[in-house]
């Protein structure tokens, strides 16, 4: 068959018409819409591409330079930058947008730009020129300064932030941290304050002190310190590089309190030391292995001087209470019983008395015994407590964890809780730790009642099944199938 040439040109034109309107249409009103976005801004760059930020103000130069997706300063002196603080410039800047332009000014002078406030200088990987946006006075109305744009000898009023070029300072930009640190990789630290030393550690099972008793810590204590210690900033650098005898006017040589920390992925340990209090507030400070001294905030030292004893655990319980699956308990050396939990959530108690116990009751059992908390601890008891405790205790508590659906191991824990002495006190056993606690009774004799509770209902005969209503169908009786004949 022969093709026609009509046909097919007239598809050719229509489809190079479709390509025509697109470009010219939506790219080209895209590409305008960009290119006016670009002429409202007072300097244009591209974040992805810059290399080095430099900023002249009434605080001197400041020259910031890019390293993988990190800042650094390099001048005046090298350190790390705060990288916070340099995305919130940027943003400002990107975030400016000229209102009016003024034109190519005679007297700059008259605008705060003869010399300017401040000046800042991009530099970009794609090479060429830096671009300079120097910053003037600000206007009295709507918030604006006078500006002479990048590139160009004219005078623009700009809307935004401004104010940030001409003020940030060395502080400012720079790394303010005590110490890089992400608190939940923590695996070990040790507080030094004067001849008390404290050592923790966190094994999977939560945090532990190892030094100077082995007992378990309160976790939620512990989390705060590390945190606040992450988020610690200084508010003040009064030494770049101190001498011996510049650490001793701190109060950092000998430190009043020392930190020594290590975390997942670290292959060293790391220090930071406390010194003296800074006049006018704060906290003299140091990372060791580097120069500075800082100022950091006063309300950090309470953490580092916390009381052994608010490191320590009070809550006697020390498995998790929604996981309970069993809780077995004997009175004055009597028969033990046991509750057991079921999967239609009633509880099942064995022992002299055997029954159903609602979940409630059960409950209520176990937020009891978690209620229970330590008011002070002996760390050193003699053995002749330990084994009274042991020999006939007024209450012995065997708590069971549900298995993990991981495998790992299941948690118990077993407590021993002696009568009530004249001051209306009890002493803990905890048998997986040496040191004993002392509890108040009133906790203990609510934990008495609720067992009283759990027997009681135990032992009440199972309600009876209801009767079948008057005229009901009687029930069929069983069908029954006929055996074999034996084979003859």
């Amino acid at each position: 068959m022969k093709l026609r040439p009509g046909p097919i040109l007239a598809l050719v034109l229509l489809v190079g018409l479709g390509v025509y309107t697109y470009v010219s249409e939506f790219r080209g009103k895209e590409g305008g819409e960009k290119a006016g976005a670009a002429k409202d801004r007072p300097i244009v760059f591209d974040r992805a591409a810059l290399k080095a930020i430099q900023i002249r103000n009434d605080h001197g130069s400041l020259r910031l330079e890019k390293e993988g997706e990190d800042w650094k300063l390099t001048a005046p002196l090298a350190t790390g930058a705060d990288q916070d603080a340099i995305e919130g410039l940027l943003n400002s800047v990107e975030s400016a947008h000229v209102e009016r332009r003024i034109g190519a000014a005679g007297d700059r002078k008259e605008y705060g730009l003869d010399p300017p406030r401040a000046t800042l200088t991009i530099e970009t990987n794609a090479g060429g020129e830096p671009q300079t946006l120097a910053v003037g006075d600000s206007n009295p109305i709507g918030g604006t300064h006078f500006a002479l744009l990048s590139g160009t000898n004219e005078v623009a009023v700009v809307s935004g932030s401004l104010d940030d070029i001409a003020s940030k300072d060395l502080l400012g930009l720079r790394d303010k941290s005590l110490l890089s640190l992400d608190s939940w990789k923590m695996k070990r630290f040790t507080i030094e304050r004067g001849r008390e030393t404290i050592r923790m550690e966190k094994p999977d099972d939560g945090w532990i002190i190892r030094q100077p008793v082995e007992a378990p810590a309160d976790g939620p204590t512990i989390t705060d310190l590390l945190n606040a210690l992450q988020n610690l900033r200084a508010t003040a650098v009064p030494s770049e590089k101190p001498s011996a005898a510049d650490l001793r006017r701190f109060g950092l040589q000998p430190p009043q309190a020392r930190m020594a920390l290590f975390q997942e992925g670290w292959d060293v340990e790391k220090t930071v030391a406390f010194g003296r209090e800074a006049p006018g507030g704060g906290r003299y400070a140091r990372t060791i292995g580097r120069d500075p001294v800082l100022t950091v905030p006063a309300d950090f030292w309470p953490k580092v001087t916390t009381k052994l004893f608010d490191l320590r655990r009070k809550d006697l319980l020390g498995v998790q209470q929604y996981r309970i699956e069993s809780v077995t308990f004997a009175r004055h050396g009597k028969p033990a019983s046991t509750l057991t939990r079921q999967k239609d959530q009633t509880w099942a108690l064995t022992g002299e008395i055997k029954g159903t116990v609602k979940a409630e009751t059960a409950d209520g059992l176990v937020r009891m015994i978690s209620d229970l908390k330590a008011v002070a601890f002996d760390d050193n008891p003699k053995e002749t407590v330990r084994a009274a405790l042991s020999r006939r205790p007024a209450l012995d508590l065997t708590l069971q964890e549900e298995a993990d659906t991981s495998g790992g191991r299941t948690m118990s824990q077993h407590l021993l809780i002696g009568p009530p002495d004249k001051r209306g006190n009890v002493l803990v056993r905890d048998l997986a730790w040496r040191p004993i606690a002392t509890a108040g009774s009133g906790s203990v004799e609510k934990i008495g009642h609720q067992i009283d509770a759990v027997l009681k209902e135990a032992a009440e005969p199972p309600p009876p099944q209801p009767s079948p209503s008057p005229g009901a169908a009687p029930a069929a009786a069983p069908v029954t199938t006929p055996s074999p004949l034996p084979e003859r």
